[in-house]
């Protein structure tokens, strides 16, 4: 691709990403805005100067020292979005462990496969989560010989051995876990020249743990360097100043998530956390108290706030810049947004494995550019859409997967899938990072998403990209939002299904939904079958898990004898 072809900014984020960890970056800027609101967590109101931030973070990291976690430990962190999470990431980061961030809807047996197969030395974690899981139940579900155990001490468990300590993020104390509280105390003996792990910006900061839209969760391994870069280049695209309150809807743990929690540390912002569970009436509450400036949604977030029957109550007119990510976004929402919020969608596009975002169509751009694609390759990678089965780079207009390769080593990719050397193989080769997601260029080099390669389904030999019919079906009136996968059919191959969620107060048949398509849309498309939900199953970054719907079709239809 033409290297003119790509957004550009100051080289400045190729130096923080060479030079800068986030401890660096993040003290820096405390020591600057010492006295400057830092963090608002709305459920629980706890507010937290940069000072207070910094105080806390050092107070967390002497704790975990004292515990015996040194550069290089894995140290996995359960909770939702409390102050105790941010400030146990930074302290990590400080100390040179590598932070394994656990889903909070983990049941036991996902737990017990990434708790395993994370090699986590030490978990810091809620009792219980967002007040429905049972977080403690679940571990000693798992490891019930520590019931017997007393005193404070190290966990031998067979299951889970290289396990050593818990540590407790409520007040409670119990036997044989450390809470909070006691390792801050522990950790006032601590010297701060203890504390001089040389960290640096190829280091490992964390492995996320994503199932994405198939599968079983992958633990993707990232340097600090990918890290800081592509939320550099993204602080400037998204015009973050130190007046800039940034509002994080998402879920700390997932990839978006820790963006969200980065960002404002690059220009002294404020960062503004929503309760775990989103409610759109809420956060527009929040956004109108809190004069929010900045978010970003996936768009199942953004159609229930602009589709709610309350929108006109609220001023929401502190918005700045928004953002759509975690899904193909339709073109009815980016024009719903322009017409309700009077803000285009800063359109982009990532995944976990390429440090979080690739694309991002910038602000003021065209009509065309904003309301179609997701924009142009960033800085520090480079793109080329490759044919899925040749792996040959296909012209612009051509649809193919999306691939991305480093402009230099460590600025975009991971470093591969935790102990998963065959699976990171097949996801990079040659140096380019293969996403799985189908989509063209045009002759300027912006990005068109078309679908998933896993995703699209073949009806009578003819190929179907679902946010093809998912775009259309958002035009009906009553319509919500909206996902569509392929089911087995016996004469066909597949067939479409589309799962429904209406607008608040609307009822409809299937009869009437599948009504609406024929003879606007293609025969292939026009939904076979047609199910109401009141959610979607999601992954930490809001994705629609499709796989779990064909999954409930296949076995509500009794299609298992066609698939």
């Amino acid at each position: 691709m033409n290297p003119k072809n790509r957004l550009e900014v100051s080289d400045r984020w190729k130096e923080l990403a060479l030079t800068k960890t986030w401890v660096d970056i993040f003290e820096e800027t405390a020591d600057k805005f010492a006295s400057k609101e830092a963090l608002v967590f709305v459920e629980s109101k706890a507010r937290f100067s940069y000072g207070e931030y910094k105080k806390k973070v050092d107070q967390i990291a002497k704790g975990l020292y004292a515990l015996g976690v040194r550069k290089g430990t894995h140290v996995g962190l359960w909770m939702t979005n409390r102050p105790e999470w941010v400030f146990t990431r930074l302290a990590l980061y400080k100390l040179g462990a590598i932070m394994v961030p656990f889903h909070t809807r983990y049941r036991a047996e996902e737990m017990k496969y990434v708790l395993g197969q994370s090699d986590t030395e030490v978990l810091v974690m809620e009792r219980n989560l967002a007040g429905k899981i049972e977080a403690l139940e679940i571990l000693f579900a798992l490891m019930p010989e520590l019931k017997a155990k007393k005193g404070k001490g190290e966990i031998a468990s067979p299951d889970f051995p290289a396990l050593k300590k818990v540590v407790l993020a409520d007040e409670q104390e119990l036997p044989l876990f450390y809470s909070i509280a006691e390792i801050i105390e522990v950790g006032q003996k601590v010297k701060d020249g203890d504390l001089s792990a040389t960290v640096g910006p190829h280091d490992i900061i964390h492995i996320i743990y994503t199932s994405g839209t198939t599968g079983f969760p992958k633990g993707n391994v990232t340097p600090s360097s990918c890290n800081v870069a592509y939320c550099a280049i993204s602080s400037k695209l998204y015009d973050l100043t130190a007046e800039s309150r940034y509002l994080n809807l998402m879920p700390l743990f997932g990839n978006i998530g820790l963006w969200n929690h980065t960002l404002p540390l690059l220009s002294g912002g404020t960062l503004v956390v929503a309760p775990s569970r989103f409610d759109p009436e809420e956060t527009m509450e929040i956004i109108q108290r809190e004069q929010i400036t900045n978010c970003i949604f996936v768009p199942t977030m953004l159609l229930d706030i602009v589709n709610h029957p309350h929108f006109d109550q609220y001023n929401l007119r502190s918005l700045k810049r928004i953002t759509a990510a975690g899904a193909v976004v339709p073109q009815t929402l980016i024009q719903m947004a322009k017409d309700k919020l009077g803000l285009y969608l800063m359109n982009i596009y990532g995944l976990s494995e390429a440090s979080g975002l690739s694309t991002w169509v910038p602000y003021g751009d065209t009509p065309e550019h904003v309301e179609k694609s997701v924009g142009l390759p960033m800085p520090h990678c480079e793109l080329a859409i490759l044919d899925p089965k040749t792996g040959e780079a296909v012209p612009p207009g051509v649809e193919g997967e999306i691939c991305t390769r480093e402009v230099f080593p460590g600025s975009q990719h991971m470093k591969g899938y935790y102990k998963k050397p065959d699976l990171t193989a097949e996801t990079i080769k040659d140096g380019w990072l293969h996403s799985g997601d189908l989509g063209k260029l045009d002759a300027d080099g912006y990005l068109y998403l078309t679908g998933r390669v896993k995703e699209m389904f073949t009806v009578g030999g003819f190929n179907v990209s679902p946010p093809e019919i998912e775009n259309y079906l958002l035009k009906h009136p009553k319509v919500g939002s909206v996902a569509v996968v392929g089911v087995p059919d016996k004469r066909l191959g597949d067939v479409a299904a589309a799962f429904v969620r209406l607008k608040k107060g609307e009822t409809t048949t299937a009869e009437e939904i599948v009504a609406f398509c024929r003879g606007n849309i293609a025969d292939i498309k026009v939904p076979r079958y047609v199910f109401f939900v009141e959610e979607f199953p999601l992954n930490p970054q809001g994705k629609v898990q499709k796989f779990k719907l064909r999954e409930k079709a296949v076995k509500d239809l009794r299609l298992s004898d066609v698939a």
